[in-house]
C-alpha cells in the first residue's frame, strides 16, 4: 500500500473515530491547519487490518463481491453513515465477513441461495438493522438512521454495477481491437486483388469502409471503457496511485447452466429485506411486504429475460453466424460469391457478437439488480423528507476528493 493511500485512510479513520482519540490528540482544524489525532491501540489495529485487507484486494483481480468490499472498506461516505448510526467504532472488516452477534433475523445460511443473498450484504445489513431501527429516537432521527442504513447497502450493489459495466466495455474493447486488425488485414487483401484485376473499385471500397466504421467504434468503445473503469474506482473510494492498481477481468465468467427460480424467493424477501423491517418499524408492514414482494417479482422477471436472452445469443445466434461465414468462405472459394459477400458477411457476424456481448451484460446487471431486490436496500423504505440529509445515491454522479 503506498504512503498515500496508507496517510488518507489514518486521516479517514481518524476523522471517525476522533471522538474516542486521547485528549490532547484530538482533530482540530485551525484555518488549513489539522492537528494530528493520537489512535488508541484498539483503532490503530482496526486501521492496520483494513489497511492490509485494501492491501490484499489491490493485488488481485477484482470481482463483483471484493468490488463491494472494497468500496465498504475505503469509500468515505460509508463513514458519513456509519457516524449518523453511531457505529464510529465498528470494525468493516467484521461487518463484511462476519453477521453481527445482535442480529436475531434471517435464515440460515444453509438454506439461501447465495447467487441472489450475497454474504457480503447480508452480513452488513445484519450490523446495521439494530442501530437504524432502534425505536428509542425520534422519528426524525430514526428516518435518518434508515437513509443511512439503505445508502450503505445501496453502495455494496452500486459497485456491483460498476463492476459489471467497467467489465463490459473492458471485454468490448478487446473485442473491437481484434475486429480492426482482421478488418484492416482484410482491406489489405481486397485492394491488392483490385489492384490486378481480381476485385473491383466498389469492393475495395465496402472493404475500407467496414474497417474505417470498425475504427471510428473502437475509438468509441474505448472512452467508454476509460469512463467505465472511472465510475467503478469512484464508487470504490480510490484516488491516486492505488487507483491505477485496479484490476479488472478480461472478461465475464461464463454464464450459470441454470437460472434462479421463483420458488419462494417472495416470501424470503419478505422476511429479510431491510425495507420490510423498516416498514414493520414505521407501522405500515403491510405496504412495505406488498411493495417488497412487486420489487422482487419485477426484478426476478427480468432476471429470467436477461438470462434467456444471453443464452440465446451465446448458444444461437454466436454460433449461426459463425457457421454461415464458414459457408460463404466456401462460396467464395467455390467462385461462387465475390468480395462484397464476405464483407457484408463480416458486418453481420460483427452484429451478432455485439449483440451477445450486450445480452451478457444485461444478465449480470439484471441479476444484481435481483440481489439487490432480495436485500431491500437502495430504495429507502421510508422517503427522505425535507431537511433529512441524504449521502450516496447509488444512481447518482459524485465526486470524492
Amino acid at each position: 500500500m503506498t504512503l498515500f493511500f496508507r496517510a488518507a485512510s489514518a486521516l479517514a479513520l481518524a476523522g471517525l473515530l476522533g471522538a474516542c482519540a486521547t485528549g490532547s490528540g484530538s482533530t482540530a482544524v485551525t484555518g488549513t491547519l489539522v492537528e494530528p489525532v493520537v489512535l488508541t491501540p484498539e483503532q490503530q489495529a482496526i486501521l492496520d487490518r483494513r489497511e492490509a485487507r485494501e492491501e490484499t484486494l489491490l493485488q488481485q483481480v477484482l470481482t463483483p463481491d471484493t468490488a463491494a468490499e472494497l468500496a465498504l472498506l475505503h469509500n468515505p461516505l460509508v463513514a458519513g453513515g456509519l457516524e449518523t448510526l453511531e457505529m464510529l467504532y465498528v470494525d468493516r472488516l467484521l461487518m463484511a465477513h462476519t453477521v453481527s452477534p445482535d442480529f436475531n433475523g434471517g435464515r440460515p445460511r444453509s438454506t439461501m441461495d447465495t447467487r441472489i443473498e450475497r454474504p457480503i450484504s447480508v452480513n452488513v445489513m445484519s450490523w446495521l438493522y439494530g442501530p437504524a431501527l432502534d425505536s428509542s429516537f425520534t422519528p426524525e432521527e430514526r428516518l435518518a438512521r434508515i437513509v443511512a442504513a439503505d445508502e450503505i447497502g445501496a453502495l455494496l450493489f452500486a459497485a456491483r454495477r460498476a463492476w459489471v459495466s467497467a467489465v463490459s466495455a473492458r471485454q468490448t474493447q478487446r473485442y473491437y481491437e481484434d475486429v480492426v486488425l482482421a478488418l484492416e488485414a482484410g482491406r489489405d487483401i481486397v485492394e491488392s486483388m483490385r489492384s490486378v484485376g481480381n476485385a473491383t473499385e466498389l469492393e475495395a471500397l465496402r472493404a475500407q469502409t467496414l474497417h474505417a466504421d470498425a475504427v471510428a467504434h473502437l475509438t468509441t468503445v474505448q472512452v467508454a471503457a476509460a469512463v467505465e473503469r472511472e465510475r467503478l474506482i469512484q464508487v470504490l473510494g480510490l484516488w491516486g496511485p492505488d487507483a491505477e492498481r485496479v484490476q479488472l477481468p478480461e472478461r465475464f465468467p461464463d454464464l450459470p447452466r441454470t437460472s434462479v427460480t421463483p420458488d419462494g424467493i417472495e416470501a424470503r424477501a419478505v422476511a429479510q429485506r431491510f425495507d420490510v423491517e423498516a416498514g414493520r418499524s414505521a407501522g405500515e408492514p403491510g405496504e412495505a411486504a406488498v411493495n417488497a414482494r412487486a420489487d422482487v417479482r419485477t426484478a426476478w422477471l427480468a432476471y429470467r429475460g436477461a438470462y434467456d436472452l444471453a443464452m440465446h445469443a451465446r448458444e444461437a445466434l454466436v454460433p449461426l453466424a459463425e457457421r454461415t461465414s464458414a459457408e460463404q468462405l466456401k462460396l467464395y472459394n467455390g467462385m461462387i460469391i465475390g468480395v462484397l459477400d464476405l464483407v457484408a458477411d463480416a458486418a453481420q457476424r460483427i452484429n451478432a457478437v455485439n449483440a451477445a456481448l450486450d445480452a451478457e451484460r444485461d444478465f449480470w446487471l439484471a441479476e444484481i439488480e435481483l440481489q439487490r431486490a432480495m436485500a431491500g436496500v437502495g430504495i429507502s423504505a421510508v422517503a427522505p423528507q425535507p431537511g433529512v440529509p441524504s449521502g450516496f445515491q447509488p444512481g447518482a454522479s459524485y465526486h470524492v476528493h
